[in-house]
């Protein structure tokens, strides 16, 4: 009988009982496994490193960009191969989600290769990165392009993609779209050296004087000391490119030579001219050591 009435008296109900030990046990243990979740999540968030890019901002992938344009430089370089470094693009408008905007970083290196030798260059580039980057080269399938894929690491991703018969191509590392930081630190490149003696030649060659301070980009290398590539625009491109070269050239591998433009390396350093609208770009590169 659930409860009592009788004349005179209000409904009484008959007292719960409280609820069983075990039940009390049962919350205690779901009350502190909520608790050791949370501990859990918060010190993953404090210590566990990034699953996605989106958790790396620009200003924590720029340091791994730098490094991996150094180790693209290291690898590029060698006989019969010259080289540019580029500078760093720092490109707003990507998106992050459908609501939120980002950055990419990238930077690139061209290389200028002998006719008949991009997929020779490009497998000992991928040979050159570090074992970690696992660096691999394909070619598709009607052999008419190659593609360079290599992983840096904090999602910082080195690709290379060209025609199979091309005697230029361009490497290039990229951040991906990420939060927006500061970059100040981390997009300075290092203090350049004085410039190489192969660009005071090339420039006498094409009877320019050169500037006391040329342009310059500059990367840290894998192994210590740094390399550059100093550049000097608008000089005035003469009737005869080659002919005009011929002196700086002695002794050079040629990788390239037509009225566009000519590259070629001597001992470790490489020098590109470039022609556009009768004035010329020359810049030349020193190599890792």
């Amino acid at each position: 009988m659930a409860a009592v009435s009788a004349p005179g008296y209000q409904y009484v109900a008959q007292p719960v009982p409280p609820p069983p030990r075990r039940r009390r046990w049962l919350v205690a243990i779901v009350a502190g496994w909520a608790l050791v979740l949370t501990g859990l999540a918060v010190w993953s968030i404090r210590n566990d490193p990034p699953t996605v890019p989106e958790q790396r901002n620009i200003a924590l992938a720029l340091p791994v960009l730098q490094r991996a344009t150094g180790e693209m430089l290291a690898a590029a370089q060698g006989p019969g191969r010259a080289v540019a470094l580029g500078p760093l693009s720092l490109a707003r408008g990507c998106r992050i989600t459908p609501v939120r905007d980002g950055i990419e970083g990238t930077r690139e290196v061209t290389v200028y290769v002998q006719a008949d030798q991009a997929r020779p260059v490009l497998d000992a580039i991928a040979a050159g990165f570090p074992d970690g980057y696992r660096a691999r080269v394909a070619q598709s399938g009607n052999g008419s392009r190659l593609a360079l894929q290599a992983d840096a690491g904090g999602y910082v991703a080195v690709n290379a993609d060209t025609l199979a018969d091309a005697q230029v191509f361009t490497l290039e590392a990229s951040t991906g779209c990420r939060p927006i930081a500061d970059t100040e630190k981390d997009s300075t490149d290092p203090a350049a050296g004085p410039p190489p003696a192969v660009l005071a030649a090339a420039l006498k060659a094409l009877g320019a004087a050169g500037p006391s301070s040329p342009a310059t980009r500059t990367i840290n290398c894998p192994r210590g000391g740094n390399a550059s590539t100093y550049t000097v625009d608008n000089v005035p491109a003469p009737a005869d490119l080659g002919g005009a070269l011929e002196p700086a050239v002695n002794d050079a591998t040629v990788l390239r030579a037509d009225p566009q433009g000519w590259a070629y390396r001597l001992g470790d350093d490489s020098v590109v001219v470039a022609e556009d609208g009768g004035r010329l770009q020359v810049s030349a590169t020193t190599a890792c050591r």
